[in-house]
């Protein structure tokens, strides 16, 4: 967590004083002992990126995860969803976009606007056909 405090001047905010997150983990760390070694796992991983997400650099995070597994000659069980101008919350299809919201983050007294990101159009058509692919991921690697 220490990571975070050290960048907390990295979070910026839009012109309707929305809190953007994304850059407390830029650029995504080199030293491993802050990161999960995901090219050790041994069962197939699905990642749904929102390339436009202001929460968390997910695009990111996800090349980062890529490298690891592609290191460790597990890349074939890595399944990347990704999708340009969706945003944060990627949820279940019909959902309503959530561009920015109120939340209080720990041990603050008040609450502040976030910025999730994404374009209605795009965040919904994301959340169909991750809500699809989810699903045929899990039929074929659950059952």
């Amino acid at each position: 967590m220490h990571f975070f405090h050290e960048n907390a001047g990295k979070v910026r905010f839009s012109e309707e004083k929305e809190a953007i997150w994304r850059d407390l983990l830029l650029p995504i760390p080199t030293d491993p002992s802050l990161k999960v070694d995901v090219g050790r796992l041994q069962c197939p991983l699905l990642l749904v990126v929102g390339e436009d997400d202001q929460n968390w650099p997910a695009y990111e995070s996800a090349m980062d995860m890529k490298e690891m597994m592609e290191r460790a000659g597990n890349s074939h069980l890595l399944t990347i969803l990704s999708y340009p101008y969706a945003g944060h919350l990627i949820e279940p299809p019909y959902t309503p976009h959530i561009r920015a919201s109120t939340f209080k983050p720990v041990n603050a007294r008040k609450s502040l606007m976030a910025l999730w990101g994404g374009e209605t159009v795009a965040h919904s058509r994301a959340q169909e056909d991750a809500w699809r692919k989810t699903l045929v991921f899990l039929r074929e690697n659950l059952f």
